[in-house]
């Protein structure tokens, strides 16, 4: 359904037409353009997700926040079967309003800001969410509330003639928290009968925390799911490349951008379900995100420095709209394109930078033999430290434990336990399992230790960090901007220490642990090089 057939289809229209040049005035006839509800149940299959779903409900509120900050509330109760979606401080709704809310493509007119502009896609999640809806309401500056209950909404296909609005108690309503003051505005959808789709809250929380980022971020909203406030996702801005600020500028006649460029530490995104953050420029529409990822003209698909490149633009004007899903804009529009090549030239030196860095000179033979003699370097000492670990002793540091914290054996008459084979019988000793923690991913290393580059990556970027290569491993890459690694000349010792110090504080999950690990590791190779000589 597109944004274009949005009016035809929700609209009524009279249209008249001619059978030919010479029909007279008398000869002419009329057409209505209607509209059964079955069409409007098929519409409603747009969506994709539950929170895609939920989110359309959300928006409401917000076109008529006008400054107040508004608190959203969001409860599942898959026990009841039934979500709701409490607004609390915006402009809310009177008996009026909730006509015109009931209205398909009607109701009071939107302002360009506006992130709803067609009255419709409120109306259509409820449909694809359940098969019940009550709306309670009060507009704000009032005390009347008002109700609206349809229990086969998601379901009914002939047209609602008549469903009376009814006045209730405010005092009546349960509050489980938040409860609005006296002259606050409010609205409480209550969606019931879920229609049988996934209710994940943690991927819901995730994609508010996403979507909202921005209207989160600068308290203009406080969102709580199920009792637990969303927090804004955070965006790890890369501190080695310089971010470019886009002051409000015009991009066309009526369509004005702002916004800043740059790029993001991938090492830093945090792990979990729903969490994504895509090479390239997120789009928002008043505060809330629409796109993400898009290129403006760049190819940034593949792997490398250009999977860095992150944006955050904002799109106002009444010039450029997003779609009816919120989840596109018109790419073919006049408007777009201007949008396109302004972000295209503000993009340019971030991504220049980060081509600089990809095609940076290749590391010279000597660089190269140090790599490698450093990785060989740490992988001895883990290996060392490993059988250290297995014999239950911890040599140099000055406890009675082996590392990872775990006490060495005691002497005793054990019975060592069997394997039986078809043929022989034989004794054979378990492996001690590897420690939890800190020391047990390290001795995973032994076998599997990272290749090591060099790069230019500014003086204010740590010594060291990550990198995706082509074939899907990740690599250490040795900054040589580091002002340590060019007053030592980058020797042999710089990338031994750097590339433990690396793994350690990779793995380790506190400071002192990472620091214990290092000097064992430091200890080990140092004695090992005191025993060859």
């Amino acid at each position: 359904m597109t944004q274009q057939a949005l009016p035809g289809l929700f609209g009524r229209r009279q249209h008249e037409f001619q059978t030919s040049e010479h029909t007279t005035r008398d000869s002419m006839t009329s057409i209505q353009e209607t509209i059964g509800r079955s069409a409007l149940l098929a519409a409603a299959s747009n969506y994709q997700s539950v929170a895609e779903a939920l989110m359309e409900l959300i928006d409401n509120p917000f076109d008529k926040r006008r400054g107040r900050h508004l608190t959203i509330d969001i409860r599942i109760d898959k026990k009841r079967n039934r979500i709701s979606i409490t607004d609390v401080g915006g402009e809310g709704m009177n008996a009026e309003g909730l006509k015109g809310w009931i209205r398909w493509g009607e109701g009071e007119r939107h302002a360009t800001a506006d992130i709803g502009q067609y009255h419709v896609g409120g109306k259509l999640a409820a449909v694809y969410l359940a098969e019940g809806l009550e709306i309670l309401c009060r507009k704000s500056g009032e005390s009347s509330t008002w109700r609206f209950h349809d229990p086969h909404w998601g379901s009914r296909t002939e047209a609602l003639n008549s469903s009376p609005l009814s006045q209730v108690d405010a005092s009546q309503l349960r509050w489980r928290s938040g409860a609005p003051k006296q002259g606050d505005g409010f609205t409480r959808v209550t969606l019931e009968g879920l229609k049988p789709h996934r209710y994940e809250v943690g991927i819901l929380r995730e994609r508010l925390s996403d979507t909202y980022r921005s209207l989160i971020e600068q308290g203009n909203c406080t969102m709580v799911v199920d009792g637990k406030a969303v927090e804004a996702r955070e965006i790890p801005w890369s501190s080695s490349v310089e971010v470019v600020e886009i002051p409000r500028e015009q991009a066309t006649p009526g369509v004005f951008v702002h916004g800043r460029l740059g790029a993001i530490d991938r090492d830093q995104i945090p792990d979990g379900r729903g969490v994504r953050i895509p090479a390239g420029i997120r789009t928002e529409f008043n505060g809330r995100k629409i796109t993400d990822g898009e290129e403006f003209g760049f190819k940034l698909s593949g792997k490398g420095n250009l999977q860095r490149v992150y944006g955050e633009i904002t799109i106002q004007g009444r010039g450029l709209k997003p779609n009816q899903l919120k989840n596109g804009w018109p790419h073919d529009s006049q408007a777009w394109a201007a949008v396109e090549q302004l972000v295209h030239e503000r993009m340019q030196p971030v991504v220049s930078h980060l081509n600089n860095l990809t095609d940076a000179r290749p590391a010279s033979r000597e660089e190269r033999k140090r790599a490698n003699s450093a990785r060989r370097r740490v992988q001895a000492a883990l290996q060392r430290l490993q059988r250290l670990r297995s014999r239950g002793g911890n040599r140099g540091t000055g406890h009675d434990e082996a590392p990872g914290g775990r006490k060495p054996a005691k002497p005793g008459n054990t019975r060592q336990p069997t394997h039986t084979t078809g043929r022989t019988r034989r004794a054979t000793t378990n492996p001690t399992p590897p420690p939890s923690g800190a020391v047990g991913r390290l001795l995973r290393r032994v076998n599997g230790m990272p290749s090591v580059l060099y790069d230019h990556l500014g003086e204010q970027t740590p010594r060291t960090q990550w990198r995706e290569q082509e074939d899907g491993s990740r690599a250490v890459v040795v900054n040589k901007d580091y002002p340590l690694y060019v007053s030592l000349g980058g020797n042999e010792d710089y990338v031994f220490e750097s590339l433990v110090t690396h793994l350690v504080y990779d793995e380790a999950s506190s400071v002192p642990d990472a620091r214990e690990l290092f000097d064992q590791l430091v200890w080990l190779d140092k004695t090992h090089a005191e025993e060859a000589a």
